[in-house]
């Protein structure tokens, strides 16, 4: 009968202990991550990562560009294929002339985005890149944030010197055609 009352005893213990230990667990505050642990950047701003395709970023940039026009039926049109192809129609004696541009993107560590120049076609014709480069960064308007480099062949966008009217503001993480893998920072202002 004793060892009976003992196991009985040694048992009720590892209860007590067990609800105890439960209770004083329960009791103890969770851990509660710094404020430094919150990543809020870019002066007052939230990132997102955001990754796409090459087919919904041909839908997004065209739509874009339409609306910057403000033209229904745009001249040209950005395709993303395994490259970045530009097609559109330029006017020349009166006829409409196709054209054709192949740019090859790179993310530069800064986060902005450096274009190729690759080729640059007039009909069947295939213009020298470097004279068409310069004649462009001479002669056209372009936004601060875009920087041509007509001797090496290079268009430089500076995503960031762009802010959209909403505030937000981007960064290329990475830009690869061929493996599909488009993947942006996207930093969204706080109220």
């Amino acid at each position: 009968m004793r060892r009976w009352k003992i196991s009985f005893f040694v048992l009720a213990g590892i209860n007590v202990l067990f609800l105890l230990f439960v209770t004083v667990s329960s009791l103890i505050p969770t851990e509660k991550p710094s404020a430094q642990n919150t990543k809020v950047s870019k002066e007052g701003t939230v990132p997102f990562l955001i990754k796409t395709q090459k087919s919904d970023l041909t839908h997004l940039v065209n739509h874009y560009l339409e609306q910057e026009t403000g033209q229904q039926n745009l001249q040209y049109r950005v395709e993303f294929e395994d490259k970045v192809n530009v097609y559109g129609v330029v006017k020349a004696f009166n006829k409409d002339i196709d054209m054709k541009l192949i740019l090859e993107p790179k993310v530069k560590s800064d986060g902005n985005v450096q274009l190729l120049v690759n080729e640059l076609s007039i009909g069947q014709l295939k213009l020298p890149v470097s004279y068409v480069l310069k004649y462009m960064n001479t002669y056209y308007d372009l936004p601060k944030y875009v920087v041509i480099d007509p001797s090496k062949k290079l268009i430089d966008i500076h995503l960031d010197q762009l802010t959209l009217k909403s505030g937000l503001s981007a960064r290329a993480e990475s830009f690869n055609l061929e493996k599909d893998d488009i993947t942006f920072t996207l930093y969204v202002p706080l109220p």
